[in-house]
């Protein structure tokens, strides 16, 4: 087979849709795949049958109920996308298409509601039909608050549910939700899960627990999952769109970014979806592999931990983000990989937005020592200030294994102690920095990690707002939090951009957070393997896994 070679000009001007930061760690938004290799050879035949084997750099060890605070990471999202289907789906070019239902659903005004007219052929993969129960129940699950839910944005607005027959259901609103698109994007089986406790449920696996059988929408069902080693999803043969061509679907969890491409170059993996990396430079022409790369929805940044007494002084924030070039990482890091990339600028919305207002472009510069020194910070024997009788020394958490985000931690590391400011490494396993004792639990003073996102931005009151579900720092500006509540409800993009822009502006004086950069996708897969493309949002690459198959038969 003639070597193609699909390529995504990064940070191209998109259409109006920006940045929804639903999950953490993991993946990126593009334009459409250009051919610069050397031609189609037109349509292939698939070839049914054959196993496909994915190196997946993290693992959803604390659970795979991605719907539950704890197990929200990206790879959870890969993985069991394919398994549970949604309303709607996030496609590669930021718009939304219609999955489990016929048509997206229209909004109405006055009172704001969504109907939604599900699929006459859709079912579970045990023949069940999918119907307006199951969003009913989906509903009920998420606004439950006996649930650890990781987010109930949009379903705690809504005050009536209707159900008009078995697959029509009209949800009513309190008030018009901008970020509607989003809600009901993975729908739950009733009739396994009812009076279950979905605390505990699909820990190990997506199953009906009272069976252990599989359960699922989509093209693929879970089969076995072996902690620490591989997790294997087999085509669900009763999939309401027809049986997928691939046999079954094997994540190797491969940590370490070497090792991951070290594993396909070997032949040991059939395709990986890595956070960018120097290493990756050797795949870009090797024609065993396709190679796509995109700028999307998926930002890489840095947050202080505001229940650290010395964090929570804006002065020290201060300090920190003046004595860190963003410029001088981006360069050494990205020269090769993406000549293109900027700091970014504005923590709702990406370069690739109209929207985009660089806003810390300006909060970003100053004298870290003068800032120090006038806030009656003095530096001691070793080099390193005490403001307020502490010294200024922090933990600083990532994600283990990433060469990328270790090498950036060196350079960060080197920048501060410069100008008096110690950081200390405190990387860890994902599964593990991402938890309870990292992220989600608060348990840090400075986290280096990306948000992933979709393509609205509405993703982004939750993360910076007061008390927000995802706000882990602990930040909290109430004028930030009534502009971020106001965006929700305003539909019209551009209006509800000037409340949001308002609000990052804010946010830019305070600067709870230091964005870094919009990072590009890499997903590199073997020439055999067919119908793979990128979808840089939150779906990920496994998005449209009903399509693959592999040339050779697999593996």
């Amino acid at each position: 087979m003639t070597h193609r070679r699909k390529s995504h000009l990064l940070l191209a001007l998109l259409t109006a849709f920006a940045l929804f930061g639903a999950a953490c760690a993991g993946g990126g938004g593009g334009d459409t795949p250009t051919d610069t290799g050397e031609g189609d050879q037109g349509e292939v035949e698939p070839v049914e049958g054959g196993t496909l084997v994915f190196g997946a750099e993290q693992e959803p060890s604390e659970g795979l109920n991605g719907m539950l605070t704890c197990c929200t990471l990206f790879w959870e999202a890969v993985i069991n996308n394919q398994v549970l289907e949604g309303a709607l789906e996030a496609q590669p070019d930021f718009t939304y298409e219609p999955e489990l239902v016929t048509e997206e659903p229209t909004p109405t005004d006055d009172p704001f509601s969504l109907t939604y007219n599900i699929r006459p052929e859709a079912n579970w993969s045990d023949g069940t039909p999918i119907t307006a129960e199951d969003f009913e129940f989906t509903y009920e699950t998420v606004i439950n608050e006996k649930w650890d839910i990781a987010s109930r944005a949009g379903y705690d607005q809504i005050n009536d549910v209707q159900i008009e027959d078995d697959k029509t259901i009209t949800f009513t609103f309190d008030k018009p939700y901008a970020g509607w698109r989003d809600l009901f994007g993975r729908i739950l089986p009733k009739h396994v899960l009812e009076g279950e406790d979905f605390n505990k449920v699909w820990q190990k696996g997506i199953v009906d627990p009272n069976t252990g059988e599989g359960i699922a929408s989509g093209p693929f069902i879970f089969e076995s999952y072996n902690p620490g080693a591989d997790l294997t999803l087999v085509k669900n043969e009763e999939y309401w769109k027809g049986a997928p061509h691939l046999d079954e679907i094997v994540f190797q969890f491969i940590p370490e970014t070497t090792s991951e491409i070290q594993a396909l170059r070997g032949g040991e993996v059939d395709a990986i979806y890595p956070q960018p990396q120097l290493e990756l430079t050797a795949l870009l022409e090797d024609p065993a592999f396709n190679v796509e790369t995109n700028a999307g929805t998926t930002w890489e940044h840095i947050d202080f931990q505001y229940d650290n007494p010395l964090l929570k002084e804006q002065f020290v924030r201060q300090a920190i983000v003046a004595g860190i070039d963003r410029d001088a990482i981006i360069q050494q890091l990205f020269s090769e990989l993406s000549p293109e990339l900027e700091p970014l600028n504005n923590m709702i919305y990406l370069t690739n937005s109209e929207f985009y207002v660089p806003h810390f472009e300006d909060t970003v510069t100053g004298d870290s020592e003068q800032i120090l020194e006038d806030n009656g910070c003095t530096k001691g024997g070793d080099g390193i200030y005490e403001c307020n009788g502490e010294r200024m020394s922090f933990g600083f958490k990532s994600t283990a294994g990433n060469a990328l985000r270790e090498r950036a931690f060196e350079i960060i590391q080197e920048q501060l102690k410069g100008v008096g400011i110690e950081v200390e490494n405190e990387f860890g396993d994902a599964a593990v920095v991402f938890g309870n004792k990292g992220l989600t639990g608060g348990n840090y003073d400075l986290f280096m990690f990306a948000w992933v996102g979709s393509p609205d931005p509405g993703g982004s009151v939750e993360i910076h707002k007061c008390g927000g579900s995802q706000n882990f720092q602990n930040y909290c500006n109430e004028e930030v939090t009534k502009l971020l509540e106001e965006s929700d409800t305003i539909v019209d993009p551009a209006d509800r951009a000037e409340v949001m822009n308002e609000a990052d502006e804010l946010m830019a004086q305070d600067l709870p957070i230091l964005p870094l950069y919009q990072k590009p996708t890499f997903y590199a897969y073997t020439t055999e393997l067919q119908g793979a493309e990128d979808n840089p949002t939150n779906e990920g690459p496994t998005w449209n896994s009903e399509d693959w198959f592999l040339t050779g038969g697999g593996q």
